[in-house]
């Protein structure tokens, strides 16, 4: 949905504790959407072959159907029989500002998490945790370090669900961790550090290149800012105690990464979908770190060129 005005101008900042206020949308469309398979979508967009994990409502076979002739894998999707599937209802203003409402739905039903073994992920070399229930964000993350997959781990809007010891866990068990310029400093705020300090608390070794002559062995982390480009962190420690702070280089390095132009910004959503399915494909091809980076600016770029997160094209 699209606000013609200004959500600032409707707020008044002395009476944010009683807020009582309403945005009229002149038109409402719904579209395919959910971070992973958007994810997914971008990734297959560019040669891949993306598996999701989750679980969705009885309403999901359309979207079934939809995912099966993208050619992407939905054997891993469990299906709740008693809740409808997550939808978000997002509220745009003109200059590109969200208002979301979230109903997780089939995605609080942890009976119906699918069956995942060591042998399912023989042939996975990444996965990326996008946001979904706390426990079920832990369990995963626990499958996928006894199957030695390293993981990246992409909190998005759960971040303030966790508790801090999942928090230090899932970011000392990570090869990496992305997240919005709003999520990074919520996250700083709970952990009580700075943005600097988050790269060298992810203690998980990688030998993924940071550039075409360095090396990164102690994680990464790339701070997204839509139209203002992404800062890619990395930082080095030899710790694994998620309670001490002490060993955290706080000289930890930054790469700036510009954003791509778009031709026409028709539609921010799922713009960091997109971004992260670009950053994993360039993964996936051996880039450094950087090039990765740009690959998902690029793609980026492409996604808020159309309406809705999975409608868009590299041509």
């Amino acid at each position: 949905m699209k606000y013609d005005g200004l959500f600032k101008d409707a707020l008044l900042k002395d009476h944010l504790h009683n807020l009582n206020v309403a945005f009229t949308a002149k038109t409402r469309e719904m579209y395919f959407g959910g971070c992973s398979p958007n994810i997914a979508y971008g990734i297959k967009l560019l040669g891949g072959d993306p598996l999701i994990y989750g679980v969705a409502g009885n309403d999901f076979s359309r979207y079934t159907d939809r995912l099966a002739d993208l050619g992407i894998d939905t054997n891993y999707i469990g299906i709740s029989e008693d809740f409808l599937t997550a939808s978000a209802h997002i509220l745009t203003d003109k200059k590109g500002n969200q208002i979301t409402i979230f109903s997780p739905g089939a995605m609080t039903d942890d009976s119906c998490d699918p069956k995942l073994i060591r042998g399912d992920l023989a042939d996975v070399e990444r996965a990326i945790l996008s946001p979904d229930t706390c426990s079920r964000t832990v369990r995963l993350a626990k499958v996928l370090i006894g199957a030695g997959v390293p993981y990246i781990f992409d909190p998005g809007q759960m971040t303030p669900a966790f508790k801090l010891n999942d928090l230090r866990f899932l970011l000392g068990s990570a090869e990496g961790f992305i997240a919005n310029e709003y999520e990074v400093k919520l996250l700083c705020k709970r952990l009580g550090v700075s943005t600097a300090e988050i790269s060298s608390m992810i203690a998980s070794a990688t030998s993924v290149a940071t550039s075409s002559t360095t090396s990164v062995a102690a994680g990464y982390f790339i701070e997204t800012r839509g139209e203002k480009g992404s800062i890619l962190r990395y930082g080095t420690s030899d710790s694994r105690n998620h309670d001490d702070y002490s060993h955290i280089n706080r000289d930890s390095r930054e790469i700036f990464i510009p954003a791509v132009r778009a031709k026409k910004v028709i539609d921010p959503t799922g713009c960091g979908d997109a971004f992260r399915a670009g950053f994993l494909t360039g993964l996936s091809r051996g880039y450094t770190l950087e090039r990765a980076c740009e690959l998902g600016a690029e793609l980026g770029a492409r996604a808020v060129e159309s309406q809705g997160t999975q409608n868009y094209s590299t041509s």
